[in-house]
């Protein structure tokens, strides 16, 4: 049966992004890719106008993704359930490939403005989830935020610095450092 043509293109995201986070962006070929999804070039780029093109879609398709599953799982929780669920999604306890697959991103957004567009969008996108959860928390009467776009915005901050930071050597002591640090300014501001 013939794959239609949304499908093979899905399949094509998901399979770059799946080398990806194995390998590491640059050390992904387009020729890698086709033996592992068992398609010629002319599919890939039949649907992708370069690898650039082809690495930013399957960049933004696993980032959205990976925030709607993270999303799900913490929905119903109480909001401060869910800071702690936040604090264990993005500070990694030891060497991760996802991690290492967001830090490909942030250098190549240096350079990139594809790329600068996409992280500043997946920035947002957790702030703003970040953002809800203060919110929520204010409104339960569980935290006394005043300003919920700032606590985001400082909140995701220390996260986002203190995973790059565990990435590049990590231990368990930065890591039980880093936990307690950020709960530390939970207690102080919410």
């Amino acid at each position: 049966m013939k794959e239609s043509g949304d499908a093979l293109k899905i399949r094509i995201l998901d399979g770059a992004a799946a080398l990806f986070i194995e390998k590491g962006i640059d050390n992904v070929t387009t020729r890698e890719l086709t033996e592992h999804l068992g398609l010629s070039r002319s599919h890939i780029y039949h649907y992708f106008s370069d690898w650039q093109t082809l690495c930013v879609a399957a960049l933004a398709r696993y980032t959205e993704s990976e925030l709607e599953t993270f999303s799900a799982g913490i929905a119903g929780m109480a909001p401060a359930n869910r800071l702690e669920a936040m604090i264990a999604n993005y500070l990694p306890d030891a060497p991760d490939a996802v991690w290492l697959l967001y830090s490909s991103l942030w250098q190549r957004a240096v350079h990139h403005k594809a790329y600068a567009e996409l992280a500043e969008s997946v920035i947002d996108k957790w702030v703003a989830l970040t953002r809800e959860i203060f919110a929520a928390g204010t409104a339960r009467g569980d935290f006394r935020v005043e300003d919920s776009a700032r606590v985001a915005r400082q909140f995701s901050a220390m996260l986002y610095g203190y995973a790059d930071t565990l990435i590049i050597n990590p231990s368990a002591e930065k890591y039980r450092e880093a936990v307690s640090d950020i709960r530390a300014f939970i207690r102080l501001v919410v």
